[in-house]
């Protein structure tokens, strides 16, 4: 992962790895500012391409980043996108961003909390220099 250490690579697995124990999400990414992959993950059957989900991080990232400046604001936290069918979330995590993928839309809410809880933890142990 990047230019971290065994043991931060072992915690930001764990991180992860308790996202997807408490969402539905069907694809769950952990990536850099600029898009690159750190760990990604999708439920079989759910047939997406890692790198361009990662991707696609960094096009989300600089619109938002765009748009808030725009309107005078800081520190774009958090974008949602959701289809008919689907949603993705954005979310900032200290250096890095998290980025999930459901087509389970009723359970928006509940992932956006679980997104802002961990987004935040790793926000506090890898936070942007």
């Amino acid at each position: 992962m990047s230019d971290l250490t065994p043991d931060e690579a072992h915690a930001l697995s764990n991180f992860l790895g308790s996202i997807t124990e408490y969402s539905e999400l069907e694809a769950l990414a952990l990536i850099t500012r600029e898009g690159l992959r750190l760990a990604f993950s999708a439920i079989p059957g759910y047939n997406l391409d890692p790198d361009l989900f990662s991707s696609l991080s960094a096009v989300v990232v600089q619109s938002g980043t765009d748009a808030i400046a725009t309107l005078g604001f800081t520190n774009m936290l958090e974008v949602v996108l959701r289809g008919d069918n689907g949603f993705i979330i954005l979310s900032a995590a200290g250096r890095f961003f998290l980025m999930g993928a459901s087509r389970q839309t009723a359970d928006l809410g509940k992932i956006v909390k679980i997104f802002r809880y961990y987004a935040g933890e790793i926000n506090k142990r890898y936070p942007l220099t």
